[in-house]
Formats: structure tokens, C-alpha cells, sequence
């Protein structure tokens, strides 16, 4: 019964992924309309966190954001849902990529790459389209979700285009194999997470705050010296994405995990503050605090 459920499920999200864009966008009001005036879905993480980043600004500008924002949210649902159906060359006009060839060439040079994303824009799409990478084979690591259903959803969504899913926890030693077999991949993991309170973390400034980032990513870039790129948002309409891809460093393994991290996290910073709206204020993204950590260490 559970199976039928989630098969009629999938037929009717597919059944709306086929309708025109226009309509989803549609629909996207609505439930922007839902979430955030009526329900107020996380509203107070998100007005914390733009204080935070934005303390310089008067209450009239973040509120601008905010809304900003939450339009964007509901229009990324939308848009993941009309990723499970849309043709893939409909897909690469709406996410285009200024400069594919500095991935390429290192592609052609026998180098594999880290593509080092944030939750930034529609990162779903750029899983998706990878019309830049014909020269490697695409991974992207994922965290699995305790329902089946979306863990389905997201394997059938990503790896339209031939993706291959590796949980993170496999991560570097997917990697490794990859090496081993002589693999020349593209590597798409999402680095602006708030680590867990034990996990390892290098804390760097960001919005002029002390703020933790997992070092895995630059940990596996520096081990298997994969090249690093970061995806920068450099225009946005609605339903359109121009990304530029910046080289963090094609030479890891000379470099320090922090001074990775660092260079990450100012190019991150240096989009949300151009495009504010299209990063994801719902996360916690310092519910750390780097006195709090400090003292525990001091204290061990």
C-alpha cells in the first residue's frame, strides 16, 4: 500500500512538473502568500539572521529582503519540481554558464574538479545541467533523508543527466576510487552548512561574525588535489541564473584547509551581498558561537 502511494505520489508531481512555468509561478504566489504572511514559516530565524548580516541596514531594507527572499523560496520549490520533467536543453537556457570552458580545460588536462556550491540560487539546476561538463564524469554528494519517497524524488531528479549520488559519508572514498580507475570527474558538495556541534569545523569571518564551515570539502580537495571552482551568481531574473565559475585554487594540496575555507567563504559572502534574496536564510547559519566553542576548548 505504502508503494502505491508513493507511486501515485510521483505521477502527480510529475503530472505538475509538466505544466508551463507561467502556471507554476503561479502557484508559487499562492504559497509564498501562505508561508510567509499567514503561516510565517521560520520568519524569525530568517529576520535574525539578516540582522545579523546586515546590521548596517534599516528595518524597511531587510524587510525588502525578506520578502525578496521568501518569493524566491517558493519559486525554487517550484522550479525543483519542474526539474523532474523539463528537456534539458529548455534547462540550459535558464541556467547559463558564462565561462564553462575554465572547468573543461582542466578537464582536458586530466584534472578532476571540485565544484565547492553554497545554497545559493538553484543549486537543483546546476545538478541538473551540466552542459559544461561533457569532459568528466558528474558526482554530487547528498545527505539521505529518513523518507524513502524523497530520497527517490531526488535520485530521479539529479541523475537525469547521469549523475551519480554518493552519500557524503562515502564521499572521499568515492573519490579515491575515482582516482584509482582513472576517472577524470566533476564533483558538485554543497559547503555552507552549519557543522554539527562535535564535527571538525574551521571558523572564519563572514558578515564580520566568527562562523563555523565544514572542513570536509577542502579537506578532500587538498588529499586527491582536485581543482576548486565556486559558482558566483553575476545575474538573476526570475527564473533565469547567469553563473560564473571562479577558481578558488587549482593547486589544494600547497594550500592550507582554512585558506580554502576563507576564500570560499568571501566569495559566498561577496554574491549574498549582491543578491541577497537567493541565499537561504531559513538555516541556522550561526547558531554556533565561536566564544561558546572557545570556552570549551579552554576548558578540556
Amino acid at each position: 500500500m505504502k508503494k502505491f502511494f508513493a507511486k501515485l505520489l510521483f505521477y502527480i508531481l510529475y503530472g505538475l512538473s509538466k505544466l508551463p512555468m507561467c502556471v507554476l509561478y503561479a502557484f508559487s504566489r499562492m504559497v509564498y502568500v501562505l508561508a510567509y504572511h499567514i503561516l510565517r514559516y521560520r520568519l524569525k530565524v530568517v529576520r535574525a539572521n539578516l540582522l545579523k548580516a546586515f546590521p548596517e541596514k534599516d528595518d524597511k531594507e531587510r524587510r525588502t529582503i525578506e520578502k525578496k527572499f521568501y518569493k524566491h523560496l517558493c519559486d525554487y520549490i517550484f522550479e525543483t519540481l519542474k526539474a523532474i520533467s523539463i528537456p534539458l536543453d529548455k534547462l540550459v537556457q535558464r541556467m547559463h554558464f558564462t565561462n564553462p570552458e575554465l572547468i573543461t580545460n582542466y578537464n582536458k588536462q586530466g584534472r578532476s574538479v571540485f565544484m565547492y556550491a553554497a545554497h545559493m540560487g538553484n543549486w537543483e539546476w546546476y545538478i541538473v545541467c551540466h552542459a559544461h561538463n561533457k569532459g568528466a564524469k558528474m558526482q554530487t554528494f547528498y545527505q539521505p533523508q529518513s523518507s524513502e519517497f524523497v530520497n527517490y524524488l531526488t535520485h530521479y531528479s539529479r541523475s537525469r543527466n547521469n549523475t551519480t549520488l554518493i552519500e557524503s559519508q562515502r564521499g572521499y572514498r568515492q573519490i579515491v576510487e575515482s582516482m584509482r580507475k582513472g576517472e577524470i570527474t566533476s564533483t558538485l558538495i554543497i559547503g555552507d552548512q552549519s557543522p554539527h556541534w562535535g564535527a571538525q569545523k574551521h571558523w572564519t569571518t563572514f558578515f564580520d561574525i566568527k562562523t563555523a564551515f565544514l572542513v570536509g570539502p577542502a579537506t578532500i580537495a587538498r588529499r586527491t588535489n582536485q581543482v576548486l571552482v565556486y559558482p558566483s551568481y553575476v545575474g538573476y531574473k526570475r527564473g533565469h541564473y547567469t553563473v560564473e565559475w571562479k577558481l578558488i585554487t587549482d593547486d589544494a594540496q600547497s594550500l592550507d584547509t582554512g585558506v580554502i575555507i576563507d576564500r570560499f567563504a568571501a566569495l559566498l559572502e561577496d554574491d549574498i551581498r549582491r543578491i541577497p534574496e537567493l541565499w537561504l536564510w531559513t538555516h541556522r547559519r550561526w547558531k554556533h558561537k565561536y566564544e561558546d566553542y572557545a570556552n570549551l576548548r579552554n576548558n578540556v
